[in-house]
């Protein structure tokens, strides 16, 4: 595999060959992995204006600065390395992968003959798992097209429990054991230790483990002919030319952007401060990851060292207190509050050199509004445009200030009786 890493801007280097890109931040992080059957012109797609690419790609084409190239040999290769990838490194852009529930996995069972499945990612959820996985894979088209050829060079089984028996019972082997995709275990054409040799191929195949693989069929080939075994020597071999010219297979890679506008925005922190006549002055924070409260990373603050009625310096105080753990960066900073709210948070994520957006959600003159303010262009767009973002965005202020009034009462009360 051949990798190449270019400024962003600079797509002359990609190569018009499949593989696997991704885009790094200023820090090298790897924001988003994806996979191309022409890497050029996959790269250059996300800076061609004409295309409408999705706020969710502008906002992550804006914050990489460079892009990793890694040139592979086949489409096959590429959907797999993407997934290992994805998998891997956890890439922020990635969430729907990582997340939805309808993308595939390819599931090995541990069984005698282990049975090689494409499985759900809700079914991997729903029951005690012993089997190994790969994925997972955000084209099941791609991933069937890809086993369907594979198969053909490590024949597995992938019957139920209900068909095997049947066969091993009549003592003949299906269809799939006939055109020779599956070494027929049920008749007893391969030995158990045989067979879990070529689901090992294939495991580490799927690994990306290709070289590895093509060395020890290169070593079991010459074996077989110095035992004058030429018929395995033979199947050996074919096996050998197959990989030789996964080149040749195309697995329809589509080139399309797969970011989820729903999950920009992973995490959100929102803040707020509550306090009568600058009196047990508190202030709040609530969490939400993926679209749902995370209670158990709310935070509560006493404000310190703000005197007096003045919920700018308290919140400045309490944000500023916030960045000194090492928390889980957000993804978002929302706040209960108006422009002046907006612009001193803004003023510290900008000295503190972080790419974070920051919104506030005020209630205008008469208390009965939701109106939103934004330190972004791209992202009040996006919020604009985005019932559900507002929704969401909505229900994480208001649980900050039900957290932060709640905290304020109960030392208020606590106050009377001291």
């Amino acid at each position: 595999m051949k990798k190449i890493l270019a400024k962003k801007e600079n797509t002359k280097e990609a190569p018009s060959f499949p593989g696997v890109y991704q885009f790094l931040d200023k820090k090298s992080e790897v924001l988003y992995v994806g996979k191309a059957k022409n890497l050029k012109n996959r790269i250059k797609s996300y800076f061609a204006r004409e295309i409408n690419r999705g706020v969710g790609i502008e906002i992550m084409v804006r914050e990489a600065k460079h892009i990793k190239i890694i040139e592979c040999e086949s489409e096959i290769e590429a959907v797999l390395l993407e997934a290992e990838l994805i998998k891997k490194l956890n890439p922020k852009y990635n969430i729907r992968q990582k997340d939805d529930k309808s993308f595939s996995l390819i599931e090995i069972t541990c069984d005698d003959f282990p049975k090689v499945l494409i499985s759900r990612f809700k079914e991997f959820e729903s029951q005690k798992n012993t089997s190994d996985y790969f994925g997972p894979y955000p084209s099941g088209d791609s991933l069937k097209k890809s086993l369907k050829y594979l198969r053909k060079i490590f024949p597995y089984m992938d019957c139920s429990k209900t068909k095997y028996n049947t066969y091993k019972r009549k003592k003949r082997f299906c269809l799939y054991g006939e055109i020779e995709i599956c070494t027929a275990p049920c008749v007893d054409r391969i030995s158990r230790l045989e067979y879990r040799k070529n689901i090992n191929y294939l495991k580490n195949f799927l690994r990306g483990g290709k070289k590895k693989v093509i060395k020890s069929l290169e070593m079991e080939m010459k074996k077989y002919s110095r035992r004058r075994e030429y018929e395995k020597a033979q199947i050996t071999k074919i096996k050998l030319e197959a990989l030789y010219h996964l080149r040749d297979v195309a697995v329809g890679i589509r080139d399309e952007f797969l970011i989820s506008e729903n999950i920009l925005f992973n995490r959100i922190e929102c803040y707020d401060i509550s306090n009568i006549g600058g009196k047990y002055a508190v202030g709040g924070m609530s969490v939400f990851v993926g679209g749902e409260r995370s209670l158990s990373e709310y935070r509560k603050f006493k404000i310190k060292t703000v005197k007096g009625t003045n919920d700018i310096l308290m919140l400045k105080e309490i944000f500023v207190r916030r960045m000194r753990n090492e928390w889980l960066k957000p993804d978002l900073i929302l706040i209960d509050g108006g422009v002046s709210q907006l612009r001193v948070i803004q003023e510290i994520v900008e000295n503190k050199k972080l790419d974070i957006p920051v919104v506030s959600i005020s209630k205008g003159k008469k208390r009965n509004k939701n109106e939103f303010h934004f330190s972004d262009s791209p992202i009040a767009k996006y919020i604009l445009k985005t019932p559900s973002a507002q929704k969401v965005l909505i229900q994480a202020r208001d649980e900050a200030h039900r957290f932060s009034i709640n905290y304020y009462r109960t030392l208020h009360k606590k106050g009377l009786f001291d």
